[in-house]
């Protein structure tokens, strides 16, 4: 009997499907999209508030954070200034909640599709993260890839991770928020006091040329008193002034230091209703201005104790030469302004 051609076209494509499954299913890159909802950092998650050190690194970045004695953030890289403990925060909460939702690639040439190469390279989109306890117990370690938001397998927002001893690559929930610089990371405020809080300012460039600005309530207007004798203070230039001293920050901060070659533009002295005092000198190096503060140490003390939203300043502030913007700078020196006589 002659076999049937209908059938044996049948039993091949059946032989050829069967072939193929086998084949997809037994490749190192087959990518399942079975959610598996584990957690990716069991100890992390279980005690996120043991988190005492955090590691990143990426390409020839790498930075590191800590918690000093009085349980602040610093950073190791920038002479141990304070860090924004409020990212640290959400990097700590982001990856405590990180659950594995898919399977995806085993295979290296792979890994930059979905950012999840070697960090070492110099030119990696992945970024290395560690976070350990203060025993040195590992509480996290991976590599962050690619991020999306919105997916076709209903994930709201998910992460590309992979263990950098592991070949296999996850998709994972969530999304972490990495900065790039090291700036970004500091907590670049340096007064933290709201123009109603102040009730004095005197201003000087040199001693004996001193102009005094006071009033007697929060809503009440500045009166000056400089060489040329009394008057009430120009609504915009107290505006631009105090607003130098309130939203104060800097663009670059280091250990303080001897001024040997800065030229002092301006002596200030803030007081505040609670009574605190704080007293500073504007300098210009080359194109920058910097800025230095003297507070007196039962001033810091008494700083210290308030609550942060009273809080006047960092109780470190001596320790510290800060480079702030031009813009600032500007706003600092409306200060001449009054001690010049032209304020009115």
């Amino acid at each position: 009997m002659r076999p049937n051609p209908s059938l044996i076209l049948f039993l091949l494509a059946v032989f050829s499907t069967t072939a193929a499954l086998y084949s997809i299913n037994s490749s190192e890159d087959y990518q399942r999209t079975t959610a598996d909802d584990v957690i990716v950092f069991p100890r992390l998650n279980a005690k996120p508030e043991s988190a005492n050190v955090l590691l990143i690194e990426t390409g020839g970045l790498k930075l590191k954070f800590k918690q000093n004695e009085g349980s602040v953030w610093v950073a190791e890289d920038k002479f141990d200034y304070p860090a924004s403990s409020k990212l640290i925060q959400k990097v700590i909460s982001q990856l405590a909640d990180m659950r594995k939702i898919a399977v995806k690639t085993r295979m290296p040439s792979r890994f930059n599709q979905i950012g999840v190469e070697p960090y070492q390279q110099a030119d990696a989109n992945s970024v290395f993260v560690k976070l350990q306890g203060a025993d040195g117990e590992i509480l996290a370690e991976s590599i962050l890839g690619a991020q999306f938001r919105r997916n076709n397998i209903g994930i709201a927002e998910g992460t590309f991770i992979r263990h950098p001893k592991e070949q296999q690559a996850w998709l994972a929930s969530g999304s972490i928020d990495i900065p790039s610089d090291l700036l970004s990371w500091l907590d670049t405020r340096i007064l933290n006091v709201e123009a109603n809080e102040i009730k004095k300012v005197k201003l000087w460039e040199k001693p004996g040329d001193t102009a005094v600005l006071a009033r007697s309530n929060d809503n009440g207007g500045f009166v000056y008193q400089n060489r040329d004798g009394i008057g009430y203070l120009d609504r915009e230039v107290a505006k631009n002034l105090f607003e130098s001293l309130t939203k104060l920050s800097f663009v670059d901060v280091w250990p303080r230091k001897k001024p040997e070659k800065w030229q002092s533009i301006l002596y200030f002295e803030v007081e505040a209703y609670s009574g605190s005092k704080i007293a500073g000198q504007l300098f210009r190096s080359d194109s920058r201005k910097i800025l230095q503060f003297s507070v007196e140490e039962n001033a810091l003390k008494n700083i210290a104790l308030r609550d942060l939203a009273d809080t006047i300043a960092y109780s470190e502030l001596n320790k510290w030469s800060y480079v702030i913007p031009s813009w600032q700078a500007d706003r600092f020196l409306e200060g001449l302004k009054v001690i010049e006589g032209g304020s009115q």
